[in-house]
């Protein structure tokens, strides 16, 4: 596979500041050396692939994903799911906890795949297997490390397996954090299940033994019964109960944050954690939407429904009826933002920056600019799977096709261990 290359003929946008149309990248030992004309970029020296129009975009960000529950298509909930609690019992937690190192592995693999399809080349997984604690991170990373992408990983800690089990899933994330702090492709953070899921002794251990300098990524007012949770012991939702242990920085993760107090969207406005919507997952499970006008800050996930970003910016347009502000920014610059918090050669279509590059497989044929961009992205690219995804330089994705592992055999593999894991979920 071409390590130094050129992709021309093609439409480059970075989603906020510049669209070149005719335009080429010069990709060079993962990074990308030029950003310019086709005309002028193109070298018979080097291998050159043709997009014949196509749209080109920056990799993209899932910042909430549950890679853990990428082999659960086709499950039964076993009881009543009538509210959101009874979902978590009876299908989501009965799952995290047959899942072992077999099933963890190719469900993080099968999430990678799908994930590289859409053009994600970044993806921050928030990890649950009660029955299989330690090591799982490391077992993802594997994943991660086969497909080729980034990521920031974590375990989510509950207190639904007791509070004896706590001090394994903090050690958890804890340990692996801190052996792979300056790992170039995957890092970790300190995941949390939710306020609810969270007694006052749990956020008390968290508190003293966490470091400093390590982010929560955390649910955060995903339910009503979260809010109502934190209001039962005296805070003013579940972001003042966050901050009350200090656990709320300017590095945290909140996801969903849709039932919230005065309270809690004023210290959102204050310290500005990252804000996180998963408008699909919100649906599916009735739990309401997040303020976008309370909120106006936020990127979004997938909370483990899809590995397709573009799909979920097209739910979320349907939802809103198009009065999004900022929604380039929501895809393109916020992400961008993130990413490079953690990974500061990545996250932007820069020169000098590692090539994360997402190719649609859609030719524009009306006028493209970047004031009406977003609506060549809702109504032509319309979610579909990219024509190219490319990581660190790497051509993971192309025509269909991935470029670094057999993908039929591969699904073999994933199906042998869905079958075990569906069979240990009906025991």
């Amino acid at each position: 596979m071409a390590e130094n290359y050129i992709i021309g003929k093609g439409i480059i946008t970075d989603g906020f500041s510049f669209l070149i149309e005719n335009g080429a990248i010069e990709v060079e030992n993962g990074r990308i050396k030029q950003i310019g004309k086709t005309d002028e970029l193109k070298s018979k020296n080097m291998e050159f692939f043709d997009l014949q129009g196509r749209l080109v975009l920056p990799g993209l960000l899932n910042p909430h994903h549950h890679l853990y529950s990428a082999l659960a298509t086709g499950l039964a909930p076993i009881g009543t799911t009538e509210n959101f609690t009874q979902i978590l019992e009876n299908l989501w937690w009965r799952l995290d906890k047959s899942l072992d190192e077999e099933s963890i592995y190719y469900s993080a693999i099968h999430g990678l795949l799908q994930s590289v399809k859409y053009g994600v080349t970044t993806i921050f997984d928030h990890h649950a297997s009660m029955n299989a604690v330690s090591g799982s991170l490391t077992i993802i990373e594997k994943a991660f490390r086969k497909v080729g992408l980034k990521g920031l990983l974590c375990y989510e800690i509950s207190d639904r397996m007791g509070e004896k089990a706590v001090p394994r899933q903090l050690d958890e994330n804890i340990d692996f954090w801190s052996t792979h702090r300056q790992n170039p492709h995957v890092q970790g953070l300190l995941g949390l299940h939710a306020n609810f899921t969270l007694s006052e002794n749990t956020l008390t251990l968290i508190q003293k033994q966490k470091p400093a300098d390590l982010p929560v990524h955390i649910h955060c007012g995903e339910d009503r019964a979260d809010f109502q949770y934190c209001i039962e012991q005296g805070y003013a939702g579940p972001v003042d109960r966050l901050h009350e242990f200090g656990l709320l920085s300017k590095e945290s993760l909140l996801a969903h944050c849709i039932h919230l107090s005065v309270t809690d969207y004023e210290l959102i406005r204050e310290i500005q954690p990252v804000v996180i919507s998963n408008p699909e997952s919100n649906a599916n499970n009735s739990v309401g939407e997040m303020n976008i006008k309370k909120i106006t800050k936020y990127v979004l996930g997938t909370d483990g429904m899809t590995g397709n970003i573009p799909g979920t910016m097209c739910s979320h347009f349907l939802q809103w009826h198009g009065n999004i502000n900022r929604p380039l920014d929501i895809l393109f610059k916020y992400p961008a933002e993130i990413v490079r918090r953690f990974f500061p050669d990545a996250g932007v279509l820069e020169v000098g920056k590692r090539a994360d590059l997402a190719i649609t497989d859609y030719i524009p044929v009306t006028s493209i600019n970047l004031d009406n961009l977003f609506y060549h992205l809702i109504f032509g690219v319309q979610g579909q799977p990219m024509y190219m995804t490319i990581a660190d330089g790497k051509i993971l994705y192309q025509g269909g096709e991935f470029k670094n592992l057999a993908e039929y055999e591969t699904l073999d593999r994933i199906k042998h261990a869905a079958g075990k894991l569906h069979r240990k979920y009906y025991e």
